[in-house]
């Protein structure tokens, strides 16, 4: 889990600097200070401010975080200042959000930088307050706030496109177990007595299948206690940090999770270095972006490569953090000079790549699934119904 800390240190020429920084413990924050040719004095973990809310409900969405920078950026190329330009945009807002947006007025007022006041109310993400800051300390806030809106837009885009190809699937699956335990629990004894009644033997594969509805109906809330019991207790492993080190390791080495990992630091390091931001100083954040432990220990190893010298391709293949794509697009890019615009188009290339994968997934699997559900209940009706039709032929023959 990364941690924040504060230090203070001295550079070469003897100036005192206080900074923060961001790392998974002590050791590798001492680490970085000392990477920065600097001679550290005081490193402490910063301890937790109490959040100015309650509540992380606002501007949760990429949707709001998208609407809010691109309105905000509007109101300013207007012309209106920091606190008219908030004031208004609170008055637009709903209740939660505007409470959120009064109280980030209320401490510029007070004289507070910009970032950090957003970063005090702990409702926006890593990315957002980072670009904030670099708008704030360059003078060009409007800039890197259309910056963020299209960064979130286009992310909000692909995470709508890949709803949407799960959706349909997921919902298929549910239904075909529902319609399968109906059919095990309810059609199928009401059938067995009407068999018993006519003296039908029942076919073995309905026998078969009846035990198992009867079984189910006697024993599946047991069944389904036991299981709930496993799914809540796998869900509270995971809220654990063990849990969340292992769920991270494992997503992490899954080619269509690291797919969408690289998506999303193509284009967030692509945006940071678009706004002025050094490339240890955009590594960094990005490893705050990715919110996957497995990633950012990576990243920080890539960090370490690359200021002790190494090339950013090399590093980034060494670790195996990135496709041997991104890594050449990396290496163009350095060598051209436009890191950021080869990044971007690492990122177009993964999203188009991830969008037909995900068509591909959707055009095998919808009609699988449909065709499963319909012979396997095909199967039980007609394994029912046949005998039925075989005794009233013979009793009429008869």
């Amino acid at each position: 889990m990364m941690k924040e800390f504060v230090y203070k240190a001295y550079d070469e020429s003897g100036v005192l600097v206080e900074d923060r920084l961001q790392a998974e413990s002590r050791i590798e924050a001492a680490r970085e200070v000392f990477a920065r040719d600097l001679h550290l004095i005081h490193l402490e973990e910063k301890k937790e401010e109490k959040a100015l809310l309650s509540f992380r409900q606002p501007f949760s969405s990429r949707r709001k975080l998208s609407l809010l920078a691109e309105e905000w950026a509007a109101l300013l190329d207007a012309g209106l200042t920091m606190t008219d330009s908030l004031a208004l945009l609170e008055e637009q807002m709903g209740a939660k959000e505007r409470k959120v947006l009064g109280e980030i007025g209320k401490t510029i007022a007070t004289g507070h930088g910009i970032g950090d006041s957003f970063r005090r109310v702990r409702c926006f993400p890593p990315f957002f307050i980072s670009l904030l800051q670099v708008g704030e300390l360059s003078g060009t806030l409007p800039e890197e706030l259309h910056r963020i809106s299209k960064y979130y837009e286009k992310e909000d885009r692909f995470i709508r496109q890949l709803e949407r190809a799960l959706a349909y699937p997921l919902f298929t699956t549910l239904f075909s177990l529902v319609l399968f335990f109906v059919i095990l629990t309810f059609i199928l004894p009401s059938f067995a007595l009407l068999f018993e009644a006519l003296s039908i033997p029942l076919p073995k594969m309905a026998s078969l299948a009846l035990s198992l509805g009867l079984w189910l109906r006697d024993y599946g809330l047991f069944l389904f206690s036991i299981l709930l019991f496993l799914v809540l207790g796998g869900i509270l492993f995971c809220m654990t940090e063990e849990g969340k080190k292992r769920v991270d390791h494992f997503l992490y080495h899954r080619t269509f999770y690291r797919r969408i990992l690289l998506i999303r630091f193509c284009t967030t390091l692509s945006a940071l270095l678009e706004s002025g931001r050094t490339l240890s100083e955009s590594l960094r954040d990005v490893r705050e972006v990715l919110h996957n432990r497995a990633a950012a220990s990576a990243l920080s190893d890539v960090i370490r490569q690359l200021e002790a010298g190494k090339a950013f391709d090399r590093a980034l293949g060494e670790r195996g953090f990135a496709f041997p794509l991104v890594c050449h697009l990396c290496r163009v890019g350095m060598e051209s000079g436009e890191l950021p615009r080869f990044l971007r188009h690492g990122g177009d290339i993964l999203s188009q790549e991830t969008e037909r994968k995900l068509h591909r997934f959707r055009a095998v699997l919808e009609p699988s699934l449909l065709l499963f559900t319909g012979a396997v209940t095909a199967f039980l009706v007609f394994s029912v119904m046949l005998p039925v039709f075989q005794a009233a032929g013979s009793h009429m023959g008869g």
